[in-house]
């Protein structure tokens, strides 16, 4: 059985950018600073964007310091502003509250991958930090099929991928992206937001710039 090394090495890429923009949503909690203080993802933003994300790490004294901005940044546009200034959850983009139908379909994909969600799974499914774990959990599916030689679940994941990312996290990812452009004062949220719009920004438009 002849392997795609090439295309495992991408899938394995891919897997880890959706991964961090799960934990980059996400409440910032400590293991998150650590990671984002080594991690070079960030060195992907446009140039002055990234020089403004390194001028905002280099204000800090200590991990602590930095870890409680980013909490505070992330709590003002996501939970205490009313509206919310950065809704997190497709839901509220489509359908303008929590818990709408989107919710449950993308729900539905979660049952359909063999996900079964313990008591501990405390968000809405529709959470973006949710959605983009999903997207890296079914990659590694796919990776994982490649390599076992398993077309009938490689063909699965790939089109579990497909709808969720058409029905779905394209539209948020844009949605969040576009919110974040406009409310966020922190360098950081405000790099998430252009990693966002190149993450899902079509095609055909990122041709024309």
């Amino acid at each position: 059985m002849q392997i795609d090394e090439k295309r495992l090495e991408e899938l394995s890429t891919n897997i880890k950018v959706y991964f961090w923009m799960s934990k980059a949503l996400d409440y910032p909690d400590e293991a998150f600073v650590e990671d984002l203080l080594n991690n070079p993802f960030m060195e992907n933003l446009p140039e002055d964007r990234y020089k403004a994300f390194r001028d905002y790490l280099a204000a800090f004294d200590s991990t602590d310091e930095l870890l409680l901005d980013l909490q505070k940044e992330y709590t003002r546009m996501c939970y205490v502003s009313k509206p919310r200034l950065v809704p997190l959850f497709e839901s509220v983009y489509k359908e303008g509250k929590l818990f709408q139908e989107s919710t449950f379909q993308i729900a539905r994909l979660y049952d359909e991958a063999g996900l079964r969600p313990g008591s501990e799974f405390k968000l809405p499914p529709d959470h973006i930090a949710l959605e983009l774990e999903f997207m890296s959990y079914l990659i590694y599916q796919e990776m994982e099929a490649i390599k076992n030689g398993n077309s009938d679940k490689e063909q699965m994941a790939l089109r579990l991928q497909e709808e969720t990312l058409s029905k779905h996290l394209n539209h948020l990812g844009l949605s969040v992206a576009d919110r974040l452009s406009q409310h966020a004062k922190s360098p950081f949220y405000q790099g998430m937001g252009d990693m966002l719009r190149t993450l899902f920004q079509p095609i055909d438009q990122l041709d024309q710039n």
